[in-house]
């Protein structure tokens, strides 16, 4: 359903959450065109007027949208696994509202015709919002840096080598020292390049007993700590997207109370399964980073509870059957991640003790301080970017029903909790899965 002729709409008996604030109680909220006009109990107490649409949420939570920093949209190159309008699809009934696209598309985002085509297709779609991120270095080689100061002028929200880490030390310095200057985010996904070469999942007993190449945990929490020394000695701001080991959380937690400029994020998979999915070959479960033992398992979900992992990004990687369905070696990385985003996470809350607001709060304004954005809020004058979910609704994935193009996951049929009913980008409704009469 379009919101075409009305420009405001009132949410009416609405759990009202919102991390920025610290806001979690019931109330009212009204959008004026693009913008969210008021917040607060009994807006509306007199009754609406005749042009303003009227949804009443019955206690079900109204949050900022949801926003995605680690996304792979294969367009330019591979629409055949997915598509911006596929992935907007898959990004707006996972209740997201923002997203960043990686640029390890064909060709490589790494020159401003690249950005201006991702800007224009966004447009057209008129979903999600994209924010194209550029490579760090030249066709994501590790060799020698894009004009990364031209690109962020383009629309470049963030500088990123996708899944490749960059194994030139000199080079990563160079970026580092190059970013603080122009206040540019750096984000590594941390594997050494040598140590990880060829794995195809985690290195350890199960890999030897399979069979199968591995990428030992070492490979993480090397990277790390490189980098981190390379930050401590350039300054600047680095993200570490993908973390996977309780090594490498330590390592990030000593590095922020030193007063580093260090983030970082998970993402669902990571804390919900370990290497075992492996079992008998399954490629579904060969992501990169590669899903670890169960300590690690545990300690990221742990980690996520305690707040030492500030973001929960869905690392969207969509593979199409025949990039899957082949030997192990021989089949792609990637996993589909939009639509469990939430369902999957909220097991955080239900199982983990997290409070709701925590988790919302990894999802929303987490991910909107660290790339600048001004949504991500529940806030006046604030873009009107909302998800409503009935939290409590039961049911199964079923990966037949799933918005994306490609459907590898392993989630299918997983019982979970958390339903999104709307998602409203610039206060349109682009999805909505449940009418609130």
């Amino acid at each position: 359903m379009k919101n075409e002729f009305k420009n405001n709409i009132a949410f009416i008996n609405a759990r009202l959450i919102d991390p920025h604030s610290g806001l979690d109680e019931l109330g009212d909220l009204l959008t004026d065109g693009k913008q969210i006009k008021a917040i607060g109990k009994n807006l509306f107490y007199d009754g609406t007027s005749d042009n303003i649409l009227k949804i009443d949420c019955k206690g079900h939570v109204l949050c900022p949208g949801f926003i995605d920093i680690n996304t792979h949209l294969r367009e330019p190159g591979e629409e055949h696994k997915e598509n911006i309008n596929t992935a907007s699809a898959s990004a707006l009934a996972g209740g997201i509202t923002s997203l960043v696209c990686m640029p390890d598309t064909q060709p490589v985002i790494d020159q401003i015709p690249i950005i201006e085509f991702i800007k224009k297709r966004a447009r057209e779609t008129n979903g999600v919002k994209i924010f194209p991120a550029a490579s760090i270095t030249k066709n994501i080689e590790g060799k020698q840096l894009t004009e990364m100061g031209l690109l962020m002028e383009a629309g470049a929200i963030l500088f990123t080598d996708a899944n490749k880490t960059i194994k030139n030390t000199k080079v990563m310095k160079q970026a580092l020292t190059y970013a603080k200057n122009f206040n540019l985010l750096i984000m590594i996904s941390p594997q050494d390049y040598d140590l990880s070469l060829n794995g195809v999942m985690n290195g350890g007993a199960l890999s030897s007993k399979l069979g199968l190449p591995g990428i030992s945990k070492v490979a993480e929490i090397i990277q790390v700590e490189r980098d981190l020394r390379l930050l401590e000695n350039s300054g600047g701001r680095l993200h570490f997207s993908n973390i996977t080991t309780h090594e490498s959380i330590i390592a990030i937690q000593k590095a922020k109370i030193s007063g580093l400029k260090v983030t970082s994020s998970t993402a669902p998979h990571y804390f919900t399964l370990n290497e075992r999915a492996v079992d008998e070959w399954k490629t579904f479960a060969k992501v990169f980073p590669p899903l670890r033992q169960e300590n690690d398992r545990e300690a990221i979900y742990n980690a996520l509870v305690d707040n030492k992992i500030d973001i929960i990004s869905s690392h969207h990687s969509p593979q199409d059957q025949d990039s899957k369905r082949l030997p192990f070696e021989q089949a792609e990385f990637g996993i589909s991640g939009m639509e469990t985003l939430l369902p999957i996470s909220l097991d955080l809350h239900f199982n983990g003790n997290m409070e709701l607001i925590d988790l919302i709060d990894k999802v929303t304004n987490q991910p909107a301080k660290l790339l600048n954005l001004d949504t991500g809020k529940l806030k006046i004058n604030s873009p009107a970017d909302l998800t409503i979910i009935d939290i409590n609704n039961s049911n199964k994935i079923n990966l037949e029903d799933m918005k994306s193009k490609s459907k590898n996951s392993l989630f299918d049929q997983y019982n979970y909790k958390g339903k999104i009913l709307y998602t409203i980008v610039d206060g349109r409704i682009v999805f909505e899965s449940s009418k609130l009469k």
